[in-house]
This record gives C-alpha cells, sequence and structure tokens, in this order.
C-alpha cells in the first residue's frame, strides 16, 4: 500500500492551483476598481461591469463545464491555467491602449470567467478523486479556504501593486503566477474515468437549486465588500483600506480552522442559517458605519460569516448527487454563485451611484437576510 504523504502533497497542489486562480481573483478585485476609478475616470457602474462580466463569463461556463471534464480534469486545470496568464496579458494591454481600455478589461474578464470556472469544478472534483467520496464536506472545506482566503488575501495585494507601481505591475504577477501552479501540477495524475454514462442535467439541476439559490443570496455580500469596500474607504477618507481587506481574510480563515469541523456533523442547514445571520447583521451595521473602526469591525464579522456558508450548502448540494453527477452538481451550484457576483457588480455599483456606499451595503445585507429566510422556509 502506498504511503499518503504523496496523496495529500497531490492534493496541496490541486489546491494550489485553486489559489493561484482566486488569488488573480483578489488581486483583480483590488487592483481594477482603482484603475478605473482613477485612471480612466469612470463612474462605480463602469466599475461594477467590469468586475461583474468575470463572474457572467464562469456563469456561462458552467453549461458546458461538465462536458469538459470528461475530456480529463488534469487537462481541464492546465488550459485554464493557461488562459489565466493570457488575461494577464490583456491586463497590461488595457494600460497601453486607455482609448480603447474598457472593452479590452471586458474581453480580459471573459477570458478569466470561463478559465475560473472551469478551473475550479475540476480541481475540486479532481481533489474528491484523490482522497474518496466520504471526503466531500472536507473538500469544500479546505476549497473554500483556498477560494476566499486567495481572494481576500489578493485584494490588498492588488491595492498595493497598483499604488506602488500601476496595473502593469499587477498584469504582470497574473501573467506570471499560472507558470508556477502549472509547474506544481507536472507530476500529478490524472483522475479515473467517470464513465461514459452522462448526468440528467435537468434532474441534478433540481438537486442544487435551493442550495444555490441561497448561495445566490449570501454572494452578493461577498462581491459588494471585495469591489466596493476599498472605495467606501477612500471616500469616506479613512487610511485603513488594505487592513480592511485584511481583516476580511484574517477573520474567514480563523473561523474555518477553528469552526471547520462543524461541516462533518449534520446540522449544516443550521449552520449555513447561522452564517447567513451575522453576514446580514455585519453588512446591515457597515451600511451604518460612523468611523474606520467601527466599519473595520463589520468587515471582519462579515468575513467569518462567509466562512462556513460556502461547503455548508455545497455538501448540502451535493448530499444527495450520485458520483458520475458530481462535475454537473459542482458545475450547476458554483454557477448560482457565479450569477450572484455577475449581477452584484452593475446592480450594487447602480444602487451606489444613486443613493451612496451605505445604501449599496444596506441591500447586500438585506439579500442575506433573505437567503436565511428561504433556508429556514425550506427547512420546514
Amino acid at each position: 500500500m502506498s504511503s499518503p504523504t504523496p496523496f495529500n502533497f497531490n492534493v496541496a497542489r490541486i489546491q494550489f492551483a485553486i489559489i493561484t486562480s482566486f488569488f488573480i481573483v483578489g488581486l483583480s478585485l483590488g487592483a481594477l476598481p482603482l484603475f478605473i476609478s482613477d485612471e480612466l475616470a469612470a463612474s462605480d457602474a463602469i466599475v461594477g461591469l467590469v468586475i461583474g462580466v468575470q463572474f457572467l463569463a464562469s456563469l456561462v461556463s458552467r453549461f458546458f463545464v461538465g462536458r469538459l471534464l470528461r475530456a480529463g480534469l488534469r487537462r481541464c486545470v492546465l488550459a485554464s491555467l493557461g488562459a489565466l496568464m493570457l488575461y494577464g496579458l490583456l491586463l497590461g494591454a488595457s494600460r497601453l491602449a486607455l482609448d480603447a481600455a474598457v472593452p479590452v478589461l471586458i474581453l480580459a474578464r471573459i477570458v478569466q470567467g470561463v478559465a475560473v470556472g472551469t478551473l475550479t469544478t475540476a480541481a475540486i472534483v479532481w481533489t474528491i478523486d484523490q482522497l474518496g467520496e466520504s471526503s466531500t464536506p472536507r473538500v469544500l472545506g479546505m476549497t473554500g479556504i483556498s477560494i476566499y482566503g486567495a481572494v481576500a488575501c489578493g485584494a490588498p495585494a492588488g491595492i498595493l501593486l497598483f499604488k506602488a507601481w500601476g496595473l502593469p505591475a499587477a498584469a504582470a504577477v497574473v501573467a506570471a503566477l499560472p507558470l508556477l501552479a502549472m509547474a506544481m501540477l507536472r507530476n500529478v495524475a490524472d483522475a479515473a474515468p467517470q464513465g461514459d454514462q452522462p448526468p440528467a442535467g435537468g434532474k441534478v439541476f433540481g438537486k442544487v437549486l435551493l442550495p444555490g439559490a441561497v448561495l445566490f443570496l449570501h454572494g452578493v455580500g461577498f462581491v459588494s465588500i471585495e469591489a466596493f469596500v476599498s472605495l467606501y474607504f477612500l471616500e469616506a477618507g479613512w487610511s485603513m483600506v488594505t487592513l480592511a481587506l485584511s481583516l476580511f481574510g484574517l477573520a474567514f480563515v480563523v473561523v474555518r480552522l477553528s469552526l471547520g469541523h462543524l461541516l462533518q456533523g449534520h446540522r449544516l442547514v443550521r449552520l449555513a442559517a447561522l452564517s447567513l445571520g451575522f453576514q446580514a447583521l455585519g453588512l446591515l451595521l457597515l451600511a451604518l458605519a460612523t468611523n474606520q473602526y467601527w466599519a473595520l469591525l463589520c468587515v471582519a464579522l462579515i468575513g467569518g460569516s462567509c466562512s462556513l456558508t460556502f461547503p455548508a450548502l455545497g455538501t448540502i448540494a451535493t448530499g444527495h448527487c450520485s458520483p458520475h453527477e458530481r462535475g454537473t452538481a459542482m458545475g450547476y451550484y458554483s454557477g448560482f454563485q457565479d450569477a450572484s457576483y455577475a449581477l452584484t457588480g452593475p446592480v450594487i455599483g447602480m444602487v451606489i451611484n444613486a443613493q451612496g456606499y451605505g445604501a449599496g451595503f444596506f441591500v447586500a445585507g438585506v439579500c442575506a437576510f433573505c437567503g436565511l429566510a428561504l433556508l429556514l422556509r425550506a427547512r420546514r
């Protein structure tokens, strides 16, 4: 029998591909709003459009990712990393042609969205294949840390890179990081074939509809923080914008590491409900913040509350799916998150343009509360 050490190392290398992908997502969320606002002098609605189009592209990719996975999980991950390198090159090109920067950025974000959507689903299924079907809650838990932790760390890195050297520096990092992830995956074997039985798309969608809808409402708050909290702090004249994003990520990781064992239990609905309740509270209090210390506390509360929602709902979503449905189920489930992120950017951006940042965070808090109500209603 083989030693478990290389087995776990393989999992770590697959997770590193997810970390790379979402660090790039976070870096973009940190740098692009500042670039669009400062150098392009565009509105928050344009910021929301550029931010949201990535998630719209990821959503579209969910409709065909199940078929792509049958061509090989390793191949999907490597091709997605190559697309992320192209995304970095397009970011650099947008800085060189300011007159056409917004269309180039939209194209870049579409490339990024398809890459991230495909890579995430393939890597999750690949990791489950490495550890066994019973590991689904554990895999979703570690993937959640990889995703949200990487985004939360990437966002302040994007701000620092942009302020120090501008968008070309951020673009160079984006183009280089996938090469490292590709090198890490060089000797990781592909997953075992999943068989030729195609999943029934409509049937699988029905299984993930409820947790997916709740995830959609949860995602409004997450992307509102990542896309607009830096601009909120700058408009208010608060100096601790980088600390805000760091606290968001730190709270997320601390809660996952200290309470992640709850994902192995049987009270996942209650766990998701508590998370949504605290998220709604944090967002509503952030909308009323009168100083940056209050705002920092609220951002930390929101980060901690986001930590367990994705894996708890994901385990519920996949709990009644057979192995050959797993890839399609994760694609559909993650698609609800992509849809939320795609719509949140432009919609919350328009709310902010009309009523200010407080109103935008208030709307996000109401969405989290609606997700809580939907979950509790379905439980009855």
